[in-house]
């Protein structure tokens, strides 16, 4: 019989990247890990957990260094991260600080991979720890429930994000109406914005600019929500009216609220649900907003163009392989061409093709190839 082991939540994300980054397939990592194409597929999504043996093992054919042998013990004291999340996993009555600590930690580690690698490679492992983070708050009856529900609000919104990312409308809507509902017991308006933004992401992606509009404008009215969002708020609000064609005397004056709200945000007091708040981020922003107005007006082509190029330049090094850095890509190649730089807005398309290739984001080369044709006919 098999020993008793304690994992560490990651091992399977970090399996895949670890393998990704050796330039391996799952059939050549099988060879001289001693296993299966099979069971590595199921380690790294989750659904199989492995052995101290098969994580040496694994280990050793990927030159890890220790990192995979290490996120796998056999269990018993002293109990770390790990051990504690299996343990409440068995008796999740008895959650403590601990454990929320250690699924706070978790979910930073997950986003900062997902802004590594993209959202699939995220995405299965993620669903495996929503499975834990839900049973823990359907028998959470102590006086730590209102912050365990508060950060199981955060998990449900990155967790919608991750679908929206994946082009899956409907678990993606599932998850954020989860999110609301935890935000709006938590008594956390912060997060109940962020989640209602983010459905406004959703109906954008969906057609439903009408929805994007309202919802925006809903998620940026409360003045006591830190200004990073609101700014966010205030720029998906004017992207919508510039895709519904409404004239830029009612969208610029959203940008320049966006700009006044941004420079309000200091990046020490973002919350962990807001880091991605950037000056670049808002320059991209900004950017994607002129692209859509000078589709109709060419004067704004120029100035969307050098948002979106100094943005996209912007972006940390660690975060340009991510599917979402790939989409704002597509967008600055639309900018450029529109701007009439032709040369710039092809090299941009190959770069947001091998993201897509890279991170296996079906929207993403669908938006490339949604571009291809458009500045082909253009």
């Amino acid at each position: 019989m098999p020993r008793p082991v304690a994992v560490d939540p990651r091992f399977g994300v970090e399996l895949r990247r670890l393998r990704q980054e050796a330039g391996l397939s799952i059939r050549e990592l099988a060879g001289p890990a001693l296993t299966s194409r099979s069971q590595i597929h199921d380690l790294e999504t989750g659904r199989r957990r492995p052995t101290v043996e098969t994580a040496a093992a694994l280990d050793q054919a990927l030159d890890a260094r220790g990192r995979l042998a290490g996120m796998v013990r056999p269990a018993g004291p002293p109990p770390g991260d790990a051990d504690r999340l299996d343990y409440v996993a068995a008796a999740p009555r008895r959650v403590d600080a601990a454990a929320i600590d250690a699924l706070t930690d978790l979910l930073a580690a997950q986003r900062r991979l997902e802004d590594a690698v993209g959202a699939v490679a995220v995405l299965g492992p993620v669903r495996a720890q929503l499975d834990l983070v839900t049973a823990l708050v359907g028998e959470a009856r102590c006086a730590l429930r209102p912050r365990l529900v508060d950060l199981a609000s955060q998990w449900a919104q990155f967790a919608g994000w991750l679908f929206i990312a994946d082009g899956a409308g409907q678990p993606a809507a599932r998850w954020l109406a989860r999110g609301l509902e935890l935000a709006t017991e938590a008594d956390n308006p912060a997060m109940v914005a962020t989640v209602l933004s983010f459905r406004a992401h959703l109906a954008e992606g969906q057609g439903q600019i009408g929805e994007m509009i309202g919802l925006s404008r809903t998620a940026g009215r409360n003045p006591t929500v830190y200004p990073g969002l609101r700014a966010y708020c205030a720029g998906q609000t004017a992207r919508g009216l510039a895709m519904a064609g409404v004239d830029a005397a009612e969208v610029l004056p959203l940008l320049a609220r966006l700009r006044d709200l941004a420079a309000e945000q200091s990046s020490e007091d973002l919350p962990p649900s807001g880091y991605w708040y950037t000056e670049s981020f808002f320059r991209i922003q900004e950017g994607i907003t002129l692209r859509h107005l000078a589709e109709t007006d060419r004067r704004h082509a120029d100035r969307a163009a050098e948002l979106l190029t100094a943005g996209v330049a912007a972006t940390p090094v660690e975060s340009r392989g991510s599917d979402w850095h790939g989409r704002q890509v597509v967008q600055l190649a639309r900018a450029l061409a529109l701007a009439g730089d032709g040369p710039a807005a092809g090299d941009a398309l190959d770069r947001a093709r091998a993201i897509a290739l890279s991170t296996g984001s079906r929207p993403l080369a669908a938006q490339v190839a949604d571009a291809v044709r458009s500045l082909s006919a253009g």
